[in-house]
């Protein structure tokens, strides 16, 4: 059995994070993103200290303190911002949620979307396997233009999420 930790990103994971965006961009049909790099990112804030990115640690089940070991392998990230609604307030915005194929329904994307609050996010419409894991999580479908889909999670669905995290 394998275990992993979500941990807030750290600059050393960045040429990890980096490498799965290029991966996930091939899979969500974007070539722009495919050409990003280390230094670019740097460059264009990606190297704040606000928790801007949480990638995901995922580590062979062992001893505990091997889990801060250097051998550790980032296997996914979520990317979300801080924003605001005229209606709400200061939101959450999630802007991406990327796990590595072979890790998905481990629990990882769950983890890494329950280190916020409220939060809202959208996707490509074509993205039936993440449109499920939202659904699944009780984010409702508020509207589609386009071709995107925003979701947003909130009351009880939301409470229900955030007690996972303290459990």
């Amino acid at each position: 059995a394998m275990s992993y930790v979500v941990r807030p990103w750290a600059l050393r994971d960045l040429k990890d994070v980096v490498r799965l965006i290029r991966v996930s961009s091939g899979w969500k049909r974007n070539r722009t993103l495919r050409e990003w790099s280390c230094p670019g990112v740097v460059a264009t804030g990606g190297d704040r200290t606000q928790k801007s990115w949480l990638p995901a640690s995922y580590v062979p089940l062992s001893l505990p303190s091997t889990l801060v070991s250097p051998g550790h392998t980032v296997v996914g990230y979520q990317f979300h911002y801080f924003s605001y609604c005229t209606w709400t307030g200061r939101i959450v915005f999630g802007e991406d949620l990327y796990v590595m194929p072979e890790f998905r329904g481990k629990g990882i994307g769950t983890s890494l979307l329950s280190q916020v609050a409220k939060f809202r996010f959208m996707l490509a419409n074509w993205n039936q396997p993440a449109m499920a894991l939202y659904e699944k999580l009780g984010a409702i479908d508020v509207t589609a233009r386009d071709n995107w889909v925003v979701w947003h999670i909130e009351g009880r669905a939301m409470r229900e999420l955030a007690e996972r995290v303290t459990q």
